[in-house]
C-alpha cells in the first residue's frame, strides 16, 4: 500500500525464536478460501480411494458456501505434504476438520472485511511474493519433474497453479494488511501470571532455545544534491500547474509519479492511517481539504503532491504523486564517508541513539529486538548475515552496504551488538514479557475476529 514511503510496520520480534502472532501473520490459506479470489481451477479432485466423499455444506459465511469436500481436500493436501493429519473417518480427524472449518470461517470473514476496506495489493508486491512462494515450494521437491508431476496430479497446469498461488498470496496479504490497520483497535486483555506459567509449561519447558542476537543500528542513506532537489521541485510544480488547469489527478500521476508501486493506479494509496505514513506526509494529508490537491510536500523520499479522496474515522483514502530527486555517484560517496565518521564516533563512545537523532533514517528502528541468530539473513538480508558472522557484545560493525533496505537507493548500516546468547534451555524469566505480549495479542485478536463474525452471517454445520 504505502511500502515505498511508509513507516516500518513489522511485528515486534520475540527473543530466541518465539514467534509473536502480530498483525494477522497467517499460515497458508486452505483451498476453499482461494476460490473466493476468482480462481476457476482452485477446487481440486480428491482421489477416489482416499475418503468417502460426502458433498454437504460445512459452513456458510455471508453468501459463501464451504463444502465438506473442500475441507477434506485441504486436510488431505496437508497430509500429503507431511502434516500430521489423523486418518479420515476417525474422531480425531473429525475434530481437526471442525477446527479447519472454524479457521476458514475466520479467514473468510477477514477477507470480506479487507475487501470492504478497499485494501489493495500493489502488483509488484504480489508478483514478488508469488515468485518467492513458487520458488520455495518448487525447492521442496527433489526435481523439476517431480514438482510438475505433483502439480499435474492436482488437475492443474503449471500456469494454472501459479495463478492459484497468486490468488492465495493476494488473499493472505489483504488479510494481513487489514489486521495490521486494526491492530490498535483490539479489545483490551488482562494476562495473569498463571496464564504465562501455563503457556510456558505447555510450549517451552524442557526445550532448547536457539542462539539469538540483539543489536542497535544506524542507517545512513545518500542525500540528493541541492541541484537535484531544485530540479525535482520544478517538475513537481509543473505537475501542480497541470492539476490546477483541470487535468485529472490520476492522469497526472501516471505521467509524472516516480512511485512505481501505485503510479499505474493513478497514485492511489488506498485507505491509510496516520501512523503508517512518514511524519511530514501525514501532517500535510491530515491538514488537507478533501478533494483538493496540496503540495509539493517534501519528505526524505522526494516531493509529494497529495490528494485526500475521502475520510473514514481515523483513516484517509489518499492518492499522491512522488517526484524523486536523482541521486548521483557523488551523493553515494558522501554518504559512505559520513557513515564511516559516524561509526568512528560510536567506537569512541558517543551513544548510537544520540547520533541517530541527527544522522539516521527515522523510519528504520534503531533498536532491533532479540531475534533467532539462524533467522538473521532471512529477516534482514545476507548483508546482515555476513557482517554479523562472529558477533561479540559491544562490537561496532560497519558501515556495510545494503542495497535493499531502503527502496530505490543504497544505504550504509552501522551495527553495535548489544547481546548474543548461545543455544541453551528456555528460562521463563527471560521471556515473561514476550509471552505476556503474545498472549495479550492472541486473545485480543480472537475477540476482534469474534466481533467481526457477529457482523456477518455465519452458520457452521459440522
Amino acid at each position: 500500500m504505502t511500502d515505498s514511503f511508509s513507516r516500518d510496520l513489522r511485528a515486534p520480534v520475540l527473543g530466541g525464536g518465539l514467534a509473536l502472532l502480530v498483525a494477522g501473520t497467517l499460515a497458508a490459506l486452505p483451498a476453499p478460501l482461494l476460490a473466493q479470489e476468482d480462481d476457476p481451477v482452485s477446487r481440486q479432485e480428491i482421489p477416489a480411494d482416499s475418503v468417502e466423499v460426502v458433498d454437504r455444506i460445512a459452513a456458510v459465511v455471508g453468501d459463501t458456501v464451504i463444502l465438506y469436500t473442500e475441507i477434506l481436500e485441504s486436510l488431505l493436501q496437508a497430509r500429503a505434504q507431511g502434516a500430521n493429519v489423523p486418518e479420515p473417518g476417525t474422531p480425531a480427524f473429525d475434530s481437526v476438520a471442525h477446527q479447519t472449518v472454524e479457521e476458514l470461517v475466520d479467514q473468510l470473514v477477514l477477507l470480506q472485511k479487507a475487501k470492504q476496506a478497499e485494501i489493495r495489493v500493489p502488483p509488484e508486491m504480489l508478483d514478488g511474493e508469488t515468485d518467492r512462494r513458487f520458488r520455495e515450494i518448487r525447492n521442496g521437491f527433489p526435481s523439476a519433474s517431480a514438482f510438475q508431476e505433483a502439480v499435474q496430479s492436482s488437475g492443474r497446469t503449471l500456469v494454472q497453479y501459479r495463478q492459484f498461488l497468486r490468488n492465495q498470496v493476494r488473499a493472505q496479504i489483504m488479510i494481513d494488511q487489514f489486521v495490521r490497520q486494526n491492530s490498535e483497535n483490539l479489545p483490551p486483555v488482562v494476562v495473569s501470571e498463571e496464564d504465562i506459567q501455563s503457556w510456558y509449561e505447555e510450549n517451552l519447558a524442557g526445550q532448547t532455545r536457539p542462539a539469538s542476537i540483539g543489536f542497535e543500528q544506524l542507517v545512513i542513506e545518500p542525500r540528493p544534491s541541492q541541484e537535484a532537489r531544485d530540479s525535482a521541485l520544478a517538475e513537481a510544480e509543473r505537475a501542480v500547474a497541470e492539476l490546477r488547469s483541470g487535468e485529472d489527478f490520476a492522469v497526472v500521476a501516471r505521467r509524472y509519479s516516480d512511485d512505481l508501486s501505485n503510479r499505474e493506479q493513478g497514485g492511489d494509496l488506498g485507505w491509510v492511517r496516520r501512523s503508517q505514513l512518514v511524519p511530514a506526509f501525514a501532517q500535510a494529508a491530515w491538514a488537507a481539504r478533501t478533494g483538493t490537491p496540496i503540495g509539493p510536500v517534501y519528505t526524505r523520499f522526494g516531493y509529494h503532491i497529495i490528494k485526500v479522496e475521502n475520510v473514514r474515522g481515523g483513516e484517509r483514502k489518499i492518492s499522491h504523486i512522488l517526484i524523486r530527486p536523482e541521486l548521483g555517484p557523488a551523493d553515494t560517496e558522501i554518504a559512505r564517508e559520513r557513515a564511516m565518521a559516524v561509526a568512528d564516533s560510536i567506537r569512541d563512545g558517543t551513544p548510537l541513539s544520540e547520533l541517530a537523532e541527527r544522522q539516521g533514517v527515522e523510519e528504520i528502528p534503531v533498536r532491533v529486538p532479540e531475534i533467532p541468530y539462524d533467522e538473521l539473513e532471512q529477516r534482514l538480508g545476507p548483508e546482515y548475515g555476513a557482517a554479523l558472522a562472529d558477533p561479540i557484545p559491544g562490537d561496532v560493525i560497519g558501515p556495510f552496504d545494503h542495497a535493499n533496505l531502503i527502496p530505490d537507493r543504497p544505504a550504509f548500516v552501522i551495527v553495535r551488538v548489544t547481546e548474543f546468547k548461545q543455544q541453551g534451555d528456555w528460562e521463563i524469566d527471560e521471556i515473561r514479557d514476550q509471552v505476556r505480549e503474545r498472549l495479550t495479542f492472541d486473545e485480543g485478536y480472537r475477540r476482534f475476529v469474534d466481533e467481526l463474525r457477529n457482523e456477518v452471517y455465519v452458520d457452521v454445520r459440522i
